[in-house]
């Protein structure tokens, strides 16, 4: 007869185990990377949301502004000059225009009624558009500037864009293609008459 001694002998004990299989490790980096693939998706998409709110706060402040010169002078801001460039913002004018210089000019239209008018606090022009105009901002929330066209809303009216976060108006892109590449290439556009 055998004793428990000579049985262990014989046959050795298996190694009591301290690690994971390679199954087991690769289930753990496949749930691990689908949770970050989750958080970096919605943490984006938050972040969109967040550059478009900031974007149509800018736009209706400026709207705002906009209107207030309206009940002033009795018309929306016209045609606006700045550094040899005129500008007239119809809703056609697609490629003789540059933002960077343009939008500027608008707030000292809009506080002044004249593009090359002086600064007089005094005018009722200025008392009422300065408080929507103190501190905004001419840019979009990507860094890039809006766009006034005086009649290129929704019934005619005057309208603040935004050229997305791809930083090129959609019209820009869609200059001599037809209207149905124009509207989706108009998608990404962040427009003051949007809901």
């Amino acid at each position: 007869m055998t004793t428990r001694h000579e049985i262990r002998a014989v046959r050795p004990e298996r190694p009591s185990r301290w690690g994971f299989t390679l199954v087991e490790l690769l289930l753990v980096m496949f749930i691990l990377s689908v949770l970050v693939g989750l958080v970096v998706g919605v943490s984006w998409y938050v972040i969109e949301e967040g550059r478009k709110k900031e974007t149509l706060g800018s736009q209706k402040r400026l709207m705002a502004a906009i209107d207030a010169f309206r009940k002033v002078e009795g018309h929306v801001p016209g045609a606006i000059a700045a550094e040899g460039v005129s500008y007239e913002p119809d809703s056609s004018a697609a490629d003789k225009w540059d933002p960077d210089k343009l939008m500027p000019r608008l707030i000292f239209v809009l506080s002044t009624g004249s593009p090359t008018g002086t600064v007089d606090v005094n005018l009722p022009l200025y008392r009422a558009t300065r408080p929507f105009l103190d501190g905004v901002s001419t840019t979009d929330a990507y860094g890039k500037s809006m766009l006034y066209l005086k009649d290129g809303g929704v019934g005619g009216k005057p309208v603040i864009v935004s050229a997305g976060p791809d930083g090129v108006f959609g019209y820009e892109k869609a200059y001599k293609t037809n209207p149905t590449q124009q509207k989706q290439y108009q998608k990404d556009n962040i427009r003051s008459d949007m809901n």
